[in-house]
C-alpha cells in the first residue's frame, strides 16, 4: 500500500477515535474531579477538565491496533509499543496524580527519572548524533546521560508550554507532520504511521480544546506528549541519521520557554521548581497579545523554523520562502503591538529582550508589576467588549448610555 494512503488511513482512523471519544473523558473529569479551577495563572475562567491527554492516549494506541488488525493487516512492532505503552502508562498516571492531588514538583521528577531510566534499560537510548559540519558522533557511554535530558526536557518543556488553549497540542501537531513528511521521504513505514496516528488523535483535540464544551490536556497529556514525541524523533533520528538541529526544530519554542524558565528562576533565587506565570507565552499577554494571538505567533514561529529545517533536508531552497514568510507575519504582529507600547515609554529593544526571557524589568515601565496573567486576560475581554459595543453604536447610530 502507497506510504501516502498509510497516512491518510491513521490519521482518520485516530482523528474518529479522538473526536468521539474527547466530549467522554470531559465528563469522566468533571465526575472524578480531575478538573483546573480557575486561578492567577490561569487565563480561563471556569472550571475545566484535564483529561484531554488520556483520550489521545486511548485514540492513539486503540488506532494503532484497528489499522494492524482490520486495515493494514500487517503486525506492527508490538514489542518496541509494548515499551512504549507501559513508560506512557507510568507518566500518565504520575499525571493524573498531578491533576488530581497537585503532587510536588519534586517528586514529580523522581516519577520521570524512573519511568526514563527503564526506558532505557530497555534499549531506548540516544546512542549518536549527528551535527551540522561535524557529522555522525557516537556518544558510547555518554548515551544514558544524553538520553536521560533528551527525555526529561521533552517531557517537562511540552508541560510547561501547555499554558493557552492549542499551544502545546499545535505544537505537538506540526512536530508529528513533520515527522511524517522526514518518514516518507527515508521510507520508515512505521514512524511515519505512530507520527500520522499521533497527529490525527492531536487534531481531533484540538478542536475541543478551543471549543465552548473546552477540555485540557492535564499535566497527564503534556507529559505524555512529550514523552511520545522524544521516543518517536528520538527512534527516528537514530534509524534515518537525522542531523540534531532537524530532529529539535518542531520544539524550538518549547526548548527556549524552558530554557529561559531556568536561567530566570535562577537569577531570582528561586527554586526551579517554582511555578510563576512569565512564561514565553505569559510575557506576551503582558505585551498587549491576545491568548489567540499568542498561540497563532508561536505556531508561526514554530512552522517557519520547521521549514527551514526541511528545506535543507530536502533539498528544497523554495521553502525559505514561507518559512520568511511564517516570521515575518510574527513580525509584523508584534510591530503592530509595539506601536500601542511605545506610546508607554517603551523601546522596541527593551520590549523584546522581554519577551525573549532576557529582561524582567518592564513590568515596572508597563505598570503591570504584580499584576497575574488572568486580570490581564480579564481586562482585554473587557476592552474588546468596549471596542465592538462602540463600534455597533457608531453603525447603528444608537446613543450610548451610561447603562451600557
Amino acid at each position: 500500500m502507497d506510504l501516502g494512503i498509510i497516512a491518510v488511513l491513521s490519521f482518520a482512523v485516530a482523528f474518529l477515535m479522538s473526536w468521539l471519544v474527547q466530549p467522554h473523558f470531559r465528563n469522566l473529569g468533571f465526575l472524578t474531579d480531575i478538573v483546573d479551577h480557575p486561578g492567577h495563572r490561569r487565563p480561563h475562567r471556569e472550571t475545566v477538565p484535564r483529561t484531554g491527554g488520556m483520550a489521545i492516549f486511548i485514540s492513539f494506541f486503540c488506532a494503532l491496533f484497528f489499522l494492524e488488525k482490520v486495515l493494514l493487516r500487517t503486525e506492527l512492532p508490538w514489542s518496541w509499543l509494548g515499551i512504549l505503552i507501559g513508560a506512557g502508562l507510568a507518566i500518565l498516571a504520575l499525571g493524573v496524580g498531578d491533576d488530581r492531588f497537585d503532587i510536588h514538583a519534586e517528586k514529580k521528577l523522581y516519577g520521570q527519572l524512573a519511568v526514563i531510566l527503564l526506558l532505557m534499560v530497555f534499549g531506548q537510548r540516544l546512542d549518536f548524533v549527528v551535527l551540522p559540519l561535524v557529522g555522525k558522533i557516537g556518544l558510547g557511554g555518554w548515551a544514558w546521560p544524553f538520553t536521560l535530558f533528551w527525555y526529561l526536557g521533552f517531557i517537562n518543556s511540552m508541560n510547561l508550554i501547555d499554558g493557552l488553549d492549542g499551544l502545546a497540542s499545535g505544537i505537538s501537531i506540526l512536530a508529528s507532520l513533520t515527522l511524517v513528511i522526514i518518514a516518507m521521504v527515508v521510507g520508515e513505514i512505521y514512524s511515519m504511521l505512530f507520527a500520522a496516528t499521533l497527529c490525527g488523535a492531536t487534531v481531533a483535540f484540538f478542536y475541543w480544546n478551543l471549543s465552548s464544551r473546552k477540555i485540557f490536556l492535564g499535566d497527564s497529556g503534556s507529559m505524555w506528549m512529550g514523552l511520545v514525541l522524544g521516543s518517536l524523533i528520538m527512534n527516528l533520528g537514530q534509524k534515518a541519521g537525522l542531523s540534531l538541529p532537524l530532529m529539535l526544530a518542531p520544539m524550538v519554542v518549547p526548548i527556549w520557554d524552558t530554557g529561559t524558565t531556568i536561567i530566570r528562576r535562577y537569577r531570582r533565587r528561586t527554586s526551579i521548581f517554582q511555578a510563576d506565570d512569565y512564561h514565553l507565552h505569559h510575557r506576551l499577554l503582558r505585551l498587549g497579545f491576545s491568548p489567540r494571538g499568542v498561540v497563532l505567533c508561536l505556531l508561526l514561529v514554530t512552522s517557519g523554523t520547521i521549514l527551514f529545517a526541511l528545506s535543507d533536508f530536502l533539498g528544497l531552497a523554495w521553502l525559505g520562502l514561507p518559512a520568511m514568510g511564517a516570521w515575518l507575519w510574527v513580525a509584523q504582529l508584534g510591530g503592530m503591538h509595539h506601536l500601542q507600547n511605545r506610546a508607554q515609554g517603551i523601546d522596541l529593544f527593551s520590549e523584546l529582550s522581554y519577551a525573549l526571557g532576557f529582561n524582567d524589568s518592564m513590568d515596572s515601565l508597563n505598570n503591570q508589576a504584580g499584576t497575574n496573567v488572568a486580570d490581564i486576560i480579564d481586562l482585554q475581554s473587557e476592552r474588546q467588549k468596549a471596542n465592538r459595543k462602540r463600534t455597533l453604536d457608531a453603525t447603528t447610530g444608537r446613543p450610548v448610555s451610561e447603562d451600557d
